[in-house]
């Protein structure tokens, strides 16, 4: 029986992170997935078949954006979620915003919300390690901290008073060291997002870049940046590009093949994973723009933020307008 070292499925994985090479490590994914099933010849709950299957997941969790349906990733967040937090430098909310913009019915964005905040609801994974705060009575699971999170902050929105309060000085959190006190913060802030529908200027996971009174800035999930690194501009109108006109990533291959494995590990920017995807506008939904115009509502007129909506919900109309004499 051929082995694989596990050295060389860290290193995939760093590679992968470090290049943001998501469709090498999709490559990668699907080639140690064929061998542990038809080649190791490991037992299937053995220990070394476990190791395996950890590396295979967070490989997994590094291809998301590359699977073949939402029930796969959905089934990755119920059964593994704990994984994408042992992953340096990885931010698995990067992924699933990068899903959710890729989706253009904004209907279908909040299904697919809700499907991923019920598989973190449903998660049993240990979270907080045991050992680490030895009888110590503070949640574990990933389902049990969700719990804590609703216990404490309620079933609507979280009130930004209220979590800070609660990230503050609950007991609990208190007892943890400070990465894991960033990790509960991130898990929240998942949940939190996943809570708030795209039809919300607050939930609308699209950055739309516009020019307010000569200044340039980005609208970004109810606030305003105020702009001024070119780089930063370009991605936003890369990006926008690329959903709007199904423009697809290109991917320059370093080949990797070692240990009987291959991998196309490469140059590719996660914000652009959106090949083989409906790329439907999202922007010309008349039900979103009357969302943003009853939103409009809770701005001043002075603000930056009720400017910023003035013009994309122009912007919207116009867009939608020119699609109606088009038909």
């Amino acid at each position: 029986m051929t082995k694989l070292p596990f050295d060389l499925l860290q290193q995939g994985i760093d590679y992968a992170v470090l290049n943001s090479d998501f469709q090498g490590a999709f490559e990668c994914y699907n080639s140690v997935k064929k061998w542990l099933t038809n080649k190791s010849g490991l037992a299937k709950n053995s220990p070394e078949y476990l190791q395996y299957e950890n590396y295979l997941m967070k490989l997994k969790f590094l291809s998301f954006n590359y699977l073949s349906d939402n029930n796969e990733r959905v089934d990755l967040i119920r059964d593994y979620f704990n994984l994408a937090f042992e992953i340096e430098n990885f931010n698995i909310w990067d992924k699933i915003n990068t899903e959710l913009i890729s989706i253009g019915d904004i209907k279908e964005r909040d299904a697919f919300k809700v499907e991923m905040k019920e598989a973190m609801e449903k998660c049993e994974n240990i979270f907080i390690s045991r050992q680490k705060y030895e009888n110590q009575e503070i949640p574990r699971k990933v389902s049990e901290w969700i719990k804590s999170f609703i216990a404490n902050l309620g079933l609507d929105k979280f009130d930004k008073v209220k979590k800070i309060e609660y990230l503050s000085n609950n007991r609990a959190i208190k007892i943890l060291d400070s990465s894991d006190k960033e990790k509960v913060k991130a898990l929240l802030d998942i949940y939190e997002k996943l809570r708030i529908s795209s039809k919300t200027p607050e939930g609308y996971e699209n950055s739309v870049l516009m020019n307010i009174d000569g200044k340039s800035v980005i609208f970004n999930q109810g606030s305003i940046e105020d702009v001024s690194n070119i780089d930063k501009i370009k991605n936003v109108q890369k990006l926008d590009d690329i959903v709007n006109n199904g423009e697809k990533s290109t991917v320059s291959n370093n080949v990797f093949e070692k240990g009987g494995v291959k991998s196309g590990l490469g140059n590719i920017k996660d914000d652009l994973a959106l090949e083989n995807k409906n790329k439907a506008s999202t922007e010309n939904s008349t039900e979103f723009t009357s969302e943003l115009e009853q939103s409009l509502k809770n701005y001043s007129p002075s603000s930056l933020e009720y400017k910023a909506l003035s013009q994309e919900i122009l912007r919207l109309k116009k867009t939608e307008a020119k699609r109606e004499l088009n038909k």
